[in-house]
């Protein structure tokens, strides 16, 4: 059998004619030109936009987490054994450590550390892991209920701290990335926004917030912090908060709303602590005895005559047990007492009586917050929003100018 192919009649073939114009608007090389100029343009831009907008992220997250610290928090607690057969046998009881993991903010070069309220609570003690890796211990200053923060102090050299933003300088809408401790995994980032603003000055995030979270910093597109991670919202069938629960919405404390309180801690914090004015080591012979590192300049250690190199064996009459418990001792003498401290220096034996100071507390300096950067200035990165309005400038000069094009070639095509 052999199929014919189809023949349509001229009359029909008429029927499937397509209708031509004398002068189609598409032919025209100068608005075809255009049209795909401005898809190009519209992609480009798009594509420098996302480009700017990682950009500023990496540099946010660079800048941001050398402030940020692994929070390690032991807490004894009381675990009850069983009585025995039939409670013949008295139960027992024993103390396991319970240890919590959070995350925390340095906010001045002399090693405060604030971080949420709940995660060092009851801790007997407390460490704190930085970038590096470099663990130190941290002592406990203040436990602020009110804000739900805790003020803490470690003793490091080199520590970096956080540039605090406004109070006023986070709207809805604005973006914030979130670094922190997030289900054991140190220094992760989580990107999000501002999506609302309460009336107590709490901050509303819609972000990432795994467990581990709690006392994170949060900061703002130019690096600066914000405030901490108080706790994430979320409401079960029966309208509680489910243990275990997963929000992408949490809730963060300013930190421009708990600076003057801040002050006020670290103000008391030296009143009360003695200072010589010296960084030490272990030293290489004997580790429990520590060496001087460095001699702060104006410090009661240099007014004395102490030097680089001496190895510190007794202070307040009593021999020196750990370099670490140094600061300690220290820390527990009235500003103003004299104090006998003896050192080794070489083969000679010096004996010093010292007059106990009182440290210039960096921090008060550095816990303020600084204010925002103002467009257009020279000296400041641009920020996303600024690259925005470039790039809309642009494109609406682009825009411009094909529309003249545009006028031009329709000038052209109505003429006989």
């Amino acid at each position: 059998m052999v199929v014919e192919p189809v023949r349509f009649l001229p009359e029909c073939a008429a029927n499937f004619s397509l209708p031509m114009r004398s002068q189609n608007f598409w032919t025209k090389p100068g608005l075809l030109a255009a049209a795909l100029f401005s898809l190009w343009a519209n992609s480009v831009a798009a594509q420098t936009l996302l480009t700017a907008l990682e950009q500023d992220m990496r540099h946010l997250v660079e800048v941001a987490k050398p402030s940020v610290v692994t929070i390690m928090a032991a807490t004894a607690t009381v675990k009850k054994e069983g009585g025995g057969l039939f409670g013949l046998f008295r139960g027992r009881e024993s103390e396991t450590p319970e240890v919590k993991i959070g995350s925390g903010l340095i906010v001045s070069s002399d090693g405060f550390v604030v971080t949420k309220e709940s995660v060092v609570r009851e801790a007997s003690q407390i460490e704190i892991v930085l970038v590096d890796g470099q663990s130190m211990r941290a002592e406990l200053v203040a436990l602020d209920s009110l804000s739900d923060v805790a003020v803490l102090k470690v003793n490091g050299d080199r520590l970096t701290p956080a540039r605090i933003s406004d109070a006023g300088a986070v709207q809805a809408g604005s973006w914030v990335a979130v670094i922190g401790n997030a289900l054991g995994m140190p220094q992760a980032v989580s990107v999000g926004v501002v999506s609302a603003l309460h009336e107590s000055g709490v901050i509303q995030i819609s972000a990432n917030v795994d467990p581990g979270s709690n006392g994170s910093p949060i900061f703002n597109a130019e690096g600066k912090a914000v405030g901490i991670v108080s706790g994430r919202m979320g409401l079960g069938p029966d309208g509680n908060i489910p243990e275990n629960f997963f929000s992408c919405t949490a809730l963060v404390y300013p930190l421009a709303h708990c600076l003057p309180r801040l002050r006020e801690i670290v103000r008391r914090y030296y009143e009360t602590r003695g200072w010589l004015g010296v960084r030490v080591v272990a030293d290489a012979n004997d580790q429990r005895l520590p060496k001087v590192l460095s001699v702060i300049k104006d410090s009661p250690a240099e007014r004395v005559g102490m030097q680089v190199g001496d190895v510190i064996t007794h202070f307040t009459g009593q021999p020196i047990e750990s370099f670490q418990k140094l600061p300690e001792m220290v820390a527990a003498c009235r500003p103003g007492a004299s104090e006998n401290l003896r050192v080794v220096r070489g083969d000679s034996v010096i004996n010093f009586n010292i007059q106990i100071g009182q440290q210039t507390p960096a921090a008060l300096a550095e816990l303020q917050p600084e204010p925002e950067t103002i467009a257009g200035s020279d000296d400041s990165k641009p920020s996303i929003q600024e690259k925005f309005k470039l790039e809309n400038l642009l494109i609406h000069r682009r825009i411009q100018a094909l529309e003249r094009e545009l006028q031009y070639l329709r000038s052209l095509q109505q003429k006989p």
